[in-house]
Protein backbone atom coordinates (compact mmCIF):
# COMPACT_ATOMS: atom_id res chain seq x y z
CA UNK A 1 0.00 0.00 0.00
CA UNK A 2 2.68 2.17 1.35
CA UNK A 3 4.30 1.66 -2.61
CA UNK A 4 0.87 3.01 -4.21
CA UNK A 5 0.93 6.26 -2.59
CA UNK A 6 4.62 6.75 -2.47
CA UNK A 7 6.34 10.54 -3.01
CA UNK A 8 7.41 8.80 -6.34
CA UNK A 9 3.34 7.84 -7.53
CA UNK A 10 2.10 10.94 -6.71
CA UNK A 11 4.74 12.85 -8.51
CA UNK A 12 4.18 10.77 -11.48
CA UNK A 13 0.80 11.06 -11.31
CA UNK A 14 0.84 14.96 -11.16
CA UNK A 15 3.33 14.85 -13.77
CA UNK A 16 0.16 13.52 -15.84
CA UNK A 17 -2.36 15.88 -14.76
CA UNK A 18 -0.02 18.65 -15.84
CA UNK A 19 0.50 17.34 -18.90
CA UNK A 20 -3.03 16.55 -19.72
CA UNK A 21 -4.24 20.37 -18.73
CA UNK A 22 -1.25 21.36 -21.16
CA UNK A 23 -2.54 19.49 -24.06
CA UNK A 24 -6.54 20.79 -23.22
CA UNK A 25 -4.92 24.24 -23.18
CA UNK A 26 -3.34 23.34 -26.80
CA UNK A 27 -6.10 22.09 -28.10
CA UNK A 28 -8.09 24.76 -27.10
CA UNK A 29 -5.30 27.59 -28.76
CA UNK A 30 -5.30 26.48 -31.85
CA UNK A 31 -8.61 25.64 -31.98
CA UNK A 32 -9.33 29.27 -30.88
CA UNK A 33 -6.90 30.30 -33.78
CA UNK A 34 -8.26 28.30 -36.57
CA UNK A 35 -11.81 29.35 -35.35
CA UNK A 36 -10.62 32.89 -35.56
CA UNK A 37 -9.02 32.67 -38.99
CA UNK A 38 -11.72 30.83 -40.89
CA UNK A 39 -15.36 31.65 -38.74
CA UNK A 40 -15.10 35.78 -40.17
CA UNK A 41 -14.97 34.14 -43.73
CA UNK A 42 -17.22 31.32 -43.02
CA UNK A 43 -19.92 33.93 -42.09
CA UNK A 44 -19.78 35.29 -45.85
CA UNK A 45 -20.01 31.98 -47.39
CA UNK A 46 -22.93 31.65 -46.12
CA UNK A 47 -24.14 34.58 -47.76
CA UNK A 48 -22.33 33.42 -50.94
CA UNK A 49 -25.04 30.66 -51.04
CA UNK A 50 -28.06 32.50 -50.54
CA UNK A 51 -27.12 34.72 -53.40
CA UNK A 52 -26.57 31.73 -55.70
CA UNK A 53 -30.52 30.47 -54.01
CA UNK A 54 -32.44 33.50 -54.67
CA UNK A 55 -30.64 34.98 -57.96
CA UNK A 56 -31.21 38.28 -55.78
CA UNK A 57 -28.95 40.54 -53.93
CA UNK A 58 -32.36 42.62 -53.32
CA UNK A 59 -31.77 43.70 -49.54
CA UNK A 60 -27.99 42.92 -48.96
CA UNK A 61 -25.82 45.93 -48.48
CA UNK A 62 -22.89 46.43 -50.90
CA UNK A 63 -21.94 49.47 -48.50
CA UNK A 64 -21.38 46.63 -46.02
CA UNK A 65 -18.92 45.19 -48.11
CA UNK A 66 -16.63 48.60 -48.56
CA UNK A 67 -16.46 49.40 -44.74
CA UNK A 68 -16.09 45.65 -43.77
CA UNK A 69 -13.06 45.46 -46.60
CA UNK A 70 -11.52 48.83 -45.49
CA UNK A 71 -12.21 47.55 -42.00
CA UNK A 72 -9.81 44.85 -42.41
CA UNK A 73 -7.42 45.99 -44.59
CA UNK A 74 -6.50 48.84 -42.44
CA UNK A 75 -5.97 46.26 -39.89
CA UNK A 76 -3.82 44.64 -41.86
CA UNK A 77 -1.59 48.01 -42.04
CA UNK A 78 -2.06 48.35 -38.71
CA UNK A 79 -0.29 45.06 -38.09
CA UNK A 80 3.39 46.66 -39.06
CA UNK A 81 3.17 49.10 -36.38
CA UNK A 82 1.42 47.31 -33.60
CA UNK A 83 2.72 43.50 -33.63
CA UNK A 84 -0.65 41.74 -32.74
CA UNK A 85 -1.50 37.93 -32.97
CA UNK A 86 -0.09 36.69 -36.68
CA UNK A 87 -4.24 35.12 -36.70
CA UNK A 88 -6.23 38.61 -36.91
CA UNK A 89 -3.61 38.85 -40.00
CA UNK A 90 -4.32 35.94 -41.86
CA UNK A 91 -7.99 36.25 -40.71
CA UNK A 92 -8.31 39.50 -42.59
CA UNK A 93 -6.73 38.82 -45.85
CA UNK A 94 -9.27 36.18 -46.21
CA UNK A 95 -12.45 38.03 -45.21
CA UNK A 96 -11.27 40.55 -47.82
CA UNK A 97 -10.27 38.07 -50.64
CA UNK A 98 -14.09 36.26 -49.62
CA UNK A 99 -15.84 40.08 -49.97
CA UNK A 100 -14.45 40.49 -53.37
CA UNK A 101 -16.17 37.39 -54.26
CA UNK A 102 -19.32 38.63 -52.79
CA UNK A 103 -18.99 41.92 -54.40
CA UNK A 104 -19.10 40.00 -58.02
CA UNK A 105 -22.03 38.71 -56.88
CA UNK A 106 -23.93 41.63 -56.05
CA UNK A 107 -23.44 42.99 -59.12
CA UNK A 108 -24.28 39.79 -60.73
CA UNK A 109 -27.65 39.67 -59.04
CA UNK A 110 -28.65 43.02 -58.65
CA UNK A 111 -32.13 43.75 -59.77
CA UNK A 112 -31.78 46.32 -62.46
CA UNK A 113 -35.04 48.10 -64.02
CA UNK A 114 -36.62 47.61 -66.92
CA UNK A 115 -34.86 49.97 -69.78
CA UNK A 116 -31.99 50.02 -67.70
CA UNK A 117 -29.82 46.42 -68.86
CA UNK A 118 -26.71 47.61 -70.78
CA UNK A 119 -24.36 45.34 -72.63
CA UNK A 120 -21.10 45.72 -72.03
CA UNK A 121 -18.99 47.54 -74.83
CA UNK A 122 -16.69 44.14 -74.69
CA UNK A 123 -19.69 42.17 -75.72
CA UNK A 124 -21.17 44.25 -78.70
CA UNK A 125 -20.55 42.61 -82.05
CA UNK A 126 -21.38 45.10 -84.34
CA UNK A 127 -18.49 47.14 -83.72
CA UNK A 128 -14.44 46.04 -84.94
CA UNK A 129 -11.65 44.66 -82.31
CA UNK A 130 -9.91 48.10 -82.58
CA UNK A 131 -13.33 49.52 -81.62
CA UNK A 132 -13.07 47.00 -78.64
CA UNK A 133 -9.84 47.90 -77.64
CA UNK A 134 -10.33 51.51 -77.81
CA UNK A 135 -13.53 51.22 -75.86
CA UNK A 136 -11.97 48.92 -73.29
CA UNK A 137 -9.48 51.69 -72.80
CA UNK A 138 -11.44 54.68 -72.60
CA UNK A 139 -14.05 52.47 -69.87
CA UNK A 140 -12.07 50.06 -68.19
CA UNK A 141 -8.24 51.59 -67.98
CA UNK A 142 -9.45 55.47 -67.21
CA UNK A 143 -10.51 56.63 -63.64
CA UNK A 144 -13.03 59.23 -64.85
CA UNK A 145 -15.83 57.02 -63.88
CA UNK A 146 -13.44 55.85 -60.71
CA UNK A 147 -13.37 59.10 -59.24
CA UNK A 148 -17.03 60.53 -60.16
CA UNK A 149 -18.76 61.28 -56.57
CA UNK A 150 -21.93 60.35 -58.17
CA UNK A 151 -20.51 56.74 -58.51
CA UNK A 152 -18.41 55.79 -56.18
CA UNK A 153 -19.11 52.22 -54.88
CA UNK A 154 -22.34 52.62 -57.20
CA UNK A 155 -20.80 51.16 -60.71
CA UNK A 156 -22.63 48.59 -62.45
CA UNK A 157 -19.36 46.80 -63.66
CA UNK A 158 -17.33 44.62 -60.53
CA UNK A 159 -14.24 45.80 -62.68
CA UNK A 160 -14.45 49.47 -61.42
CA UNK A 161 -14.86 48.37 -57.40
CA UNK A 162 -11.33 46.07 -57.50
CA UNK A 163 -9.56 49.00 -59.09
CA UNK A 164 -10.73 51.44 -56.72
CA UNK A 165 -9.85 49.29 -54.26
CA UNK A 166 -6.22 48.56 -55.64
CA UNK A 167 -5.93 52.65 -55.58
CA UNK A 168 -6.47 52.10 -51.66
CA UNK A 169 -3.75 49.77 -51.07
CA UNK A 170 -1.26 51.70 -53.38
CA UNK A 171 -2.14 54.55 -51.33
CA UNK A 172 -2.14 53.20 -47.79
CA UNK A 173 1.14 51.41 -48.79
CA UNK A 174 2.55 54.70 -50.01
CA UNK A 175 2.18 56.22 -46.84
CA UNK A 176 3.62 53.25 -45.11
CA UNK A 177 6.49 53.31 -46.79
CA UNK A 178 7.47 57.09 -46.71
CA UNK A 179 6.44 57.16 -43.00
CA UNK A 180 8.13 54.40 -41.97
CA UNK A 181 6.73 50.60 -41.61
CA UNK A 182 7.23 50.71 -37.74
CA UNK A 183 5.96 54.31 -37.54
CA UNK A 184 4.18 54.83 -34.27
CA UNK A 185 1.74 57.28 -34.56
CA UNK A 186 1.04 56.05 -38.40
CA UNK A 187 0.04 53.06 -36.70
CA UNK A 188 -1.98 54.31 -33.96
CA UNK A 189 -3.92 56.33 -36.31
CA UNK A 190 -4.96 53.45 -38.64
CA UNK A 191 -5.57 51.74 -35.49
CA UNK A 192 -8.13 54.47 -34.62
CA UNK A 193 -9.23 54.41 -38.43
CA UNK A 194 -9.94 50.93 -38.01
CA UNK A 195 -12.07 51.33 -34.62
CA UNK A 196 -14.20 54.11 -36.64
CA UNK A 197 -14.64 51.63 -39.63
CA UNK A 198 -15.47 48.50 -37.11
CA UNK A 199 -18.25 50.81 -35.28
CA UNK A 200 -19.64 51.49 -39.28
CA UNK A 201 -19.81 47.50 -40.36
CA UNK A 202 -23.11 46.60 -39.83
CA UNK A 203 -24.75 49.97 -40.10
CA UNK A 204 -25.00 50.20 -44.06
CA UNK A 205 -26.73 46.68 -43.44
CA UNK A 206 -28.80 47.95 -40.33
CA UNK A 207 -30.21 51.00 -42.69
CA UNK A 208 -30.61 48.96 -46.30
CA UNK A 209 -32.90 46.86 -44.69
CA UNK A 210 -34.71 49.57 -43.18
CA UNK A 211 -34.67 51.37 -46.02
CA UNK A 212 -35.97 47.92 -48.17
CA UNK A 213 -37.52 46.02 -45.23
CA UNK A 214 -36.68 43.27 -47.10
CA UNK A 215 -34.20 40.53 -45.63
CA UNK A 216 -35.33 37.19 -47.56
CA UNK A 217 -31.90 37.93 -49.61
CA UNK A 218 -30.43 37.75 -46.11
CA UNK A 219 -28.37 34.87 -45.01
CA UNK A 220 -29.50 34.37 -40.83
CA UNK A 221 -26.76 31.96 -40.59
CA UNK A 222 -24.29 34.60 -41.94
CA UNK A 223 -25.75 37.15 -39.08
CA UNK A 224 -26.00 34.22 -36.37
CA UNK A 225 -22.15 33.37 -36.82
CA UNK A 226 -20.96 36.93 -37.14
CA UNK A 227 -22.72 37.74 -33.30
CA UNK A 228 -21.08 34.49 -32.40
CA UNK A 229 -18.14 35.22 -34.00
CA UNK A 230 -17.74 38.77 -32.25
CA UNK A 231 -18.71 37.11 -29.23
CA UNK A 232 -15.64 34.80 -29.61
CA UNK A 233 -13.16 37.68 -30.54
CA UNK A 234 -13.69 39.80 -27.09
CA UNK A 235 -12.84 36.54 -25.36
CA UNK A 236 -9.79 36.39 -28.37
CA UNK A 237 -8.62 39.43 -28.09
CA UNK A 238 -8.73 39.79 -24.57
CA UNK A 239 -6.54 36.21 -24.12
CA UNK A 240 -3.94 37.64 -26.80
CA UNK A 241 -3.65 40.86 -25.08
CA UNK A 242 -4.58 42.94 -28.39
CA UNK A 243 -4.35 46.42 -28.72
CA UNK A 244 -7.45 48.09 -26.90
CA UNK A 245 -8.73 49.67 -30.59
CA UNK A 246 -9.15 45.62 -31.85
CA UNK A 247 -11.28 45.07 -28.04
CA UNK A 248 -13.41 48.23 -28.33
CA UNK A 249 -14.12 47.26 -32.12
CA UNK A 250 -15.34 44.02 -31.30
CA UNK A 251 -17.72 45.26 -28.36
CA UNK A 252 -18.97 47.75 -31.09
CA UNK A 253 -19.97 44.97 -33.49
CA UNK A 254 -21.70 43.45 -30.86
CA UNK A 255 -24.29 46.31 -30.23
CA UNK A 256 -24.70 46.60 -33.97
CA UNK A 257 -25.16 42.83 -34.57
CA UNK A 258 -28.13 42.63 -32.17
CA UNK A 259 -29.68 45.52 -33.66
CA UNK A 260 -29.37 43.96 -36.84
CA UNK A 261 -30.80 40.30 -35.31
CA UNK A 262 -33.59 42.66 -33.85
CA UNK A 263 -34.08 44.19 -37.17
CA UNK A 264 -34.35 40.46 -38.90
CA UNK A 265 -36.38 39.29 -36.62
CA UNK A 266 -39.22 42.14 -36.67
CA UNK A 267 -39.00 42.43 -40.97
CA UNK A 268 -39.17 38.35 -40.90
CA UNK A 269 -42.62 38.02 -39.10
CA UNK A 270 -43.66 40.98 -41.15
CA UNK A 271 -43.22 39.61 -44.55
CA UNK A 272 -44.58 36.57 -43.23
CA UNK A 273 -47.72 38.32 -42.22
CA UNK A 274 -47.34 40.27 -45.98
CA UNK A 275 -47.17 37.05 -47.50
CA UNK A 276 -49.97 35.33 -45.35
CA UNK A 277 -52.45 38.71 -46.13
CA UNK A 278 -51.71 38.46 -49.98
CA UNK A 279 -52.04 34.37 -50.12
CA UNK A 280 -55.87 35.44 -47.67
CA UNK A 281 -56.60 38.18 -50.91
CA UNK A 282 -55.99 35.54 -53.24
CA UNK A 283 -57.82 32.97 -51.94
CA UNK A 284 -60.71 35.12 -51.29
CA UNK A 285 -60.61 36.14 -54.88
CA UNK A 286 -60.44 33.22 -56.37
CA UNK A 287 -63.52 32.27 -54.49
CA UNK A 288 -65.18 35.24 -55.65
CA UNK A 289 -64.67 34.37 -59.03
CA UNK A 290 -66.18 30.86 -58.43
CA UNK A 291 -69.45 32.15 -56.84
CA UNK A 292 -69.46 34.64 -59.15
CA UNK A 293 -69.46 31.62 -62.21
CA UNK A 294 -71.77 29.77 -60.08
CA UNK A 295 -74.46 32.49 -60.14
CA UNK A 296 -73.87 33.36 -64.30
CA UNK A 297 -74.25 29.46 -64.79
CA UNK A 298 -77.42 29.37 -62.51
CA UNK A 299 -78.26 33.23 -64.63
CA UNK A 300 -77.95 31.06 -67.75
CA UNK A 301 -79.90 27.69 -66.77
CA UNK A 302 -82.95 29.90 -65.53
CA UNK A 303 -82.87 31.87 -68.85
CA UNK A 304 -82.12 28.81 -71.00
CA UNK A 305 -85.57 27.21 -69.02
CA UNK A 306 -87.67 30.86 -69.69
CA UNK A 307 -86.75 30.47 -73.32
CA UNK A 308 -88.15 26.56 -73.02
CA UNK A 309 -91.42 28.22 -71.37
Amino acid sequence: MSGRFSPEFFIKSTSKVNSTISWIKEVKDISLDLFMIFGPSLNYVFQVIKFHRTKSSKGFSNFLCLVTILAHTTKIYFWFGERYKFTLLIQSILVIFILLYVIYLCIKFQEIPEGEATLSLLGKRDITLKEKIKNFICDYLSFKKTFNPKLIWRWDNVFEYYKFYCIILAVLTGFLFLLGIKNKYYSIFLGYINLGLELLCSLPQIIELYRTKDQRNISKLMILCWFTGNIVKIYYNYYNNSPLQLILGSYIQVFFNIILIVQIVYYYNKNKLEIKNDKDKEEKTEQIKDIKLIVNTIEEEVEEKERLI
